[in-house]
């Protein structure tokens, strides 16, 4: 709780049973001192009227004038007191060269203040709470779930199967323990590295979980968890880690930025925020691919039909709703949204009234060919890109049988968007070929290798 400065005293009034006299004195001299007006000068005139007391009228007067004041007009004001006021007494005051006119200031400091205490606040509530809701994630979670893998006869809620073994527990969950510890002295020992590996595990944890959430046994024990608050679950349990970083760089730069310089905290805190936008530029590629995992995830969520699932490696590159064409028709294309993921090209119809998007299709992008196509290729259609498929039959990435057109034209909405969607095509293309060629010859050496040791 805030408490007021001592100065504010004054305007009160007298309080029964307190010296005035000392209420006015403190609150006179330490006025003064807050507002900087306190200059050698009035200080040694302070000084000589205390050594010059008989010449002086006392402190002790003035209090009585105002305490007869208050009695005369039942309410202390200050026309009262004016009123009562010598002009010898009116001189101890003025000898302390306080203006009035600084009230502004105060004000607009307490509000500073009060702006930096509900900064700390938050800062406060955030940590209290993300380190409630990791202590969930261990308690609820990984904990119980380690307990039965390690013991898989044991029946829980009526099942004797083994929920999830210890290796998915380990991909699942990553070093979020190790996290928990840290989190409990992070803002004394800002160890924010201990989040590195937790987000190169994070393409694991979601992969794992969204194929574990298939299985009955793990989905039965996820969705008994009473104890979870605000209608968190355990995904989004495992989600609150990607987040913290940017939130304490900005938590922490928002209660820097409040500090006044004179504040004894104002150095601390300038350092530390220092380096934790090190650490955060040094982290934030990690986050942003951390990030783009959540949205491959609510992507795959949201494709209803889709015969293919979430699987590790896989990005989202690129997401607009485009026009399907054909190359020797004049027939105006389907609106489709087309998702550009890192190992192939989906399209959808545009979102249903329930939030889902239809599944229509997906080209396999290895050994594809795509160019930019004039108009008179397009029937007259302008900002269009032909894509050409390798394969055709069944789709080696998913297994699903797929038949393709000659060429899949795409048109875009302008020239800026037609260039972005061919330099993002050509270099998946691209990448797929390479890791395609890096297979091959992998294989090549193996079976070299095979063949050598037969003869």
């Amino acid at each position: 709780m805030y408490t007021p400065p001592p100065y504010w005293s004054l305007s009160y009034g007298s309080v029964a049973g307190v010296d005035d006299t000392l209420i006015i004195k403190h609150s006179a001299s330490s006025r003064a001192r807050s507002t900087g007006r306190f200059n050698s000068a009035s200080s040694s005139n302070s000084n000589s009227n205390s050594d010059n007391s008989a010449n002086t009228p006392s402190t002790v007067n003035f209090a009585e004038s105002y305490r007869s004041s208050v009695d005369e007009d039942g309410g202390g004001s200050t026309s009262s007191l004016c009123q009562h006021l010598s002009e010898e007494q009116f001189d101890i005051i003025d000898e302390l060269d306080y203006e009035d006119v600084d009230d502004m200031g105060l004000i607009d400091r307490e509000l500073s203040h009060r702006n930096r205490e509900a900064l700390v606040q938050q800062l406060y509530n955030f940590e209290q709470d993300y380190l409630e809701s990791l202590d969930q994630l261990v308690s609820l979670f990984m904990q119980p779930l380690r307990k039965y893998a390690q013991q898989p006869s044991s029946n829980f809620i009526g099942m004797k199967k083994i929920i999830c073994t210890e290796h998915e527990i380990q991909r699942l969950f990553g070093n979020v323990e190790n996290i928990l510890e840290t989190q409990r002295e992070i803002l004394s020992t800002l160890d924010l590295r201990i989040y590195s590996p937790y987000l190169d595990n994070y393409d694991n944890a979601v992969t794992t979980y969204e194929r574990l959430r298939g299985y009955q046994p793990f989905r039965k024990f996820t969705e008994v968890q009473p104890s979870l608050k605000d209608g968190m679950t355990l995904l989004s349990l495992l989600q609150l880690p990607v987040r913290a970083i940017n939130r304490h760089a900005q938590r922490i730069s928002e209660l820097a930025d409040a500090t006044p310089p004179l504040h004894p905290d104002y150095v601390g805190l300038r350092m530390c925020r220092r380096r934790v936008l090190r650490l955060v530029e040094e982290f934030q590629t990690k986050v942003d691919d951390a990030e783009n995992v959540d949205r491959v995830l609510a992507i795959h969520r949201s494709l209803s039909g889709a015969p293919f699932t979430i699987r590790k490696g896989r990005r989202l590159v690129l997401q607009a709703e485009l026009s399907r064409t054909h190359a020797h028709s004049r027939v105006i294309g389907a609106k489709r949204v087309y998702i550009l993921f890192s190992d192939f090209l989906a399209f959808a119809r545009p979102r249903q009234h329930n939030g889902t998007l239809q599944y229509k299709g997906h080209l396999n992008l290895e050994r594809a060919l795509v160019k930019l196509m004039a108009r008179e290729e397009a029937s007259g259609r302008q900002y269009c890109i032909g894509i050409t498929p390798l394969y055709q039959g069944v789709d080696i990435v998913d297994t699903t049988l797929m038949q393709y057109p000659a060429i899949h034209v795409i048109q875009l909405n302008n020239e800026q968007e037609q260039h972005e969607w061919l330099e993002k095509l050509t270099m998946v293309i691209n990448k797929l070929n390479s890791r395609a060629d890096r297979k091959q010859s992998a294989s090549s050496s193996n079976s070299s290798s095979s063949s050598r040791c037969d003869l």
